[in-house]
């Protein structure tokens, strides 16, 4: 039998030890996808919508509840959309304008003035990932909100300052306005990902939903937010 001659390597002790991203995800992730409702804030999107609509029925003074079925399939169409020909915001006023018989003018008025005005007021039900949050904030990764883009950009600042949080705090901010898809189309993240010039090996999306695990079709590993110990390690 043949006996190799070990060498005791000198600076074994000093080297980095691999992390838990190198081993998952081939690399180090630079870029941090995160998406809002659920994530972001612990309250899932279904309870956050029931306040959303009490808000703004009281607000718009709509006497007719059906508008809240107008709005709702309104969005559906919006999430299924897919080409680039306009972006969100001019299609879903479109598509409002098209089921209410009223004038986009209209409704871009109303949702505006309902967001600068009392969508604010909805701060007060809104429940922090403190934990999460407390990670992001300290993190040296490039941040991009990959919330879907079913609001202008007036209600995702808004959004954001219910967590302390600021346009200046991300990359990358996605709103109506600057988003021709929706999630789950991996357009979205390819949109995202062509703006920017960025390699989708060295992206990671936190999500909580299979809307946000669509990242994968676009070649961005997925990690759900309760899967806590890879995040923390990454951030």
């Amino acid at each position: 039998m043949i006996k190799f001659k070990t060498n005791h390597c000198l600076d074994c002790e000093s080297l980095p030890l691999p992390t838990i991203q190198t081993f998952l995800f081939g690399g180090e992730i630079i870029y941090i996808f995160l998406d809002y409702d659920g994530t972001l804030i612990k309250n899932p999107e279904e309870e956050f919508q029931k306040y959303y609509f009490t808000s703004f029925l009281e607000y718009s003074k709509i006497q007719d509840k059906n508008v809240i079925n107008t709005i709702l399939e309104a969005t559906s169409e919006l999430i299924k959309k897919n080409d680039e020909d306009t972006d969100n915001l001019d299609y879903y006023l479109k598509i409002m304008a098209e089921k209410s018989g009223k004038e986009e003018e209209y409704w871009y008025d109303l949702f505006i003035n309902f967001y600068k005005n009392e969508f604010p007021k909805l701060n007060k039900i809104i429940k922090p990932n403190d934990e999460l949050l407390e990670f992001i904030k300290k993190s040296k990764h490039q941040l991009i909100f990959a919330s879907n883009p079913v609001f202008p950009k007036i209600a995702v600042e808004k959004r954001l300052n219910f967590i302390d949080m600021t346009f200046n705090d991300f990359e990358y901010v996605s709103y109506m306005e600057n988003s021709h898809y929706c999630k789950p189309n991996p357009k979205f993240f390819i949109e995202i990902i062509n703006k920017l010039k960025i390699d989708p090996k060295d992206c990671i999306m936190i999500g909580d939903t299979v809307f946000d695990e669509a990242s994968t079709k676009a070649g961005i590993k997925f990690i759900h937010v309760n899967e806590k110990d890879k995040w923390k390690d990454i951030l």
